[in-house]
């Protein structure tokens, strides 16, 4: 078995125990649309999660499926945190009406897959910036001339409340020839708002938005979402 297929296994494995037995974490996300990164990643969608937790280490699967089209995404994810250390293992799945790749197929020039490794650091809870690099290391990430991109993101991001709302600025730039630009640029600067409307005593309804420019592609989003 190869590697890389060992790790979706064992995550999907320990995601069905996940589901089976508590501390988890399960949510539903309804989008307007779907920006990863700065990068139009795709239109309305629904995007639920499924995790557990146990004693700092997390593992959870991610997905998103768009409702106009056969386009979808599945992500799991290990995460390691201690103190204001958070480590980060990423196997991204993405396949598309132009492009469906088979799940199971891990050739690194035609699987759908990427594998990325990261890590985070938060400066302290009075001062909540952090940082966090993530670098691409397998999978179909090639630039044009067949040489491995090495695809990089470094990311600064500070949480924030104004009265009720939560909410978090970032900025994000990749340091070279990568899936995200074709040489150092700034492809990402988000305001993101997020609070619960009180629908009754016991209910309440989460909403967010989120306006989102790509200064690399002059481009400029605002995402609006509700979470079940």
């Amino acid at each position: 078995m190869q590697p890389f297929s060992f790790f979706s296994s064992s995550v999907i494995i320990y995601l069905y125990i996940a589901y089976l037995y508590p501390p988890k974490t399960r949510r539903n996300d309804f989008v307007s649309s779907y920006i990863w990164r700065g990068i139009d990643s795709g239109n309305a969608s629904v995007q639920p999660s499924l995790g557990l937790n146990w004693k700092g280490l997390t593992v959870y699967a991610w997905g998103s499926t768009e409702f106009r089209e056969k386009n979808n995404e599945i992500d799991l994810s290990l995460e390691y945190e201690y103190k204001n250390l958070t480590l980060y293992a990423n196997n991204y799945f993405t396949q598309t009406e132009e492009e469906p790749f088979k799940y199971f197929n891990y050739s690194s020039h035609s699987t759908g897959h990427t594998f990325e490794a990261g890590a985070g650091y938060m400066l302290s809870e009075k001062f909540p910036l952090s940082v966090s690099w993530y670098t691409t290391f397998a999978g179909n990430d090639y630039r044009e001339n067949g040489k491995r991109a090495w695809s990089s993101y470094c990311e600064l991001s500070y949480p924030f409340s104004v009265k009720d709302v939560n909410m978090n600025i970032e900025a994000g730039f990749t340091p070279w020839e990568s899936m995200y630009s074709d040489k150092f640029n700034v492809v990402n600067i988000g305001l993101s708002a997020t609070k619960d409307i009180k629908i009754t005593s016991n209910f309440s309804l989460p909403i967010f938005g989120k306006l989102i420019a790509n200064p690399y592609e002059e481009q400029l989003y605002f995402v609006v979402g509700i979470t079940l």
